[in-house]
C-alpha cells in the first residue's frame, strides 16, 4: 500500500536522521521508498530553499514566507509525492504545513502571517495529496541548541533568537491535539472520534529509541 509520513519538529530536533533511517527501514521491506524534504525536492522547491534561507536574503515579511513556503509544498506534491502514491510507493517527508503554521504564524513577535489565510491555503495546497501521519519530534531548547552549534553554520531561520524557537517548539507540541485545526485538516471522515493523524514523540531519547517509536506509529498505518 501507499502512504505518505512527515518527519516534524523544531530546528534541531533530529527529523533528517530519523527521516533517513525510516526510509531505510522501510526500504528493506522490498517497498518503494521516496524520502523528500521541504522545501526542495523540485528545481523551484530547491531555489525557493536557497532564498528563504541564506542569510543574505536578510529580513523577509512572514506573510512572504509562508507563501513562499507553500508554493515550494505544492510543487513538491504534486510533481513527487501524487506520482510517488499513485505507483504504490511510500513517501518519508521532512516537513509540511505545521512548519508554515508554526514558524510563520505562531512564532514571530510581530508581523506574523495570518492564521485564516495560512489554513485556506494549505487546505488548497493539501487537496493534492495528505500525510496519513505526521510525527512531530520533541525536544527541549537546549538541546536544539547543542545539535545547531555542532553542526556548524546555521540558516536564516536556525538563527533566530532563543525565544523564537521556544515558541516554534510550543506551537509545534500543540499540534497534536485532536481539537488543533492542522489536525482536523489531515483527519479522515472515517477516522475515530479524538483521533489525531499528528504523532507527539520524544526526540530527546536515543536515536534507535527514537527510530522505533517513530517506526511503530508507521507500523499502525501500514496494518
Amino acid at each position: 500500500m501507499s502512504a505518505y509520513f512527515v518527519l516534524e519538529g523544531a530546528d534541531g530536533c533530529g527529523k533528517t536522521t530519523q527521516a533517513r533511517r525510516l526510509a531505510e527501514r522501510l526500504a528493506r521491506d522490498s517497498r518503494e521508498v521516496v524520502h523528500l524534504r521541504e522545501p526542495g525536492s523540485t528545481p523551484l522547491g530547491e531555489a525557493l530553499r536557497h532564498a528563504l534561507l541564506d542569510p543574505a536574503s536578510g529580513d523577509l515579511d512572514p506573510t512572504s514566507e509562508a507563501l513562499a513556503f507553500s508554493a515550494a509544498r505544492h510543487e513538491m506534491l504534486r510533481r513527487q509525492v501524487a506520482p510517488a502514491l499513485a505507483r504504490g510507493a511510500i513517501v518519508v517527508a521532512e516537513r509540511c504545513f505545521l512548519s508554515t503554521v508554526a514558524y510563520q504564524c505562531r512564532a514571530p513577535k510581530r508581523d506574523a502571517a495570518p492564521e485564516p489565510l495560512v489554513r485556506e491555503v494549505s487546505a488548497a495546497v493539501l487537496a493534492v495529496a495528505r500525510p496519513d501521519l505526521v510525527v512531530v519530534l520533541d525536544v527541549l531548547e537546549d538541546v536544539a541548541r547543542a545539535r545547531l552549534s555542532a553542526d556548524g553554520r546555521r540558516d536564516r531561520i536556525e538563527a533566530r533568537d532563543p525565544e523564537y524557537h521556544a515558541a516554534v517548539r510550543a506551537a509545534m507540541r500543540s499540534f497534536a491535539s485532536p481539537a488543533s485545526w492542522c489536525a482536523e485538516l489531515l483527519a479522515r471522515d472515517d477516522d475515530p472520534a479524538g483521533h489525531s493523524r499528528i504523532a507527539l514523540v520524544d526526540g530527546s531519547s536515543p536515536i534507535d529509541v527514537v527510530a522505533a517509536q517513530i517506526l511503530a506509529h508507521v507500523a499502525g498505518v501500514l496494518r
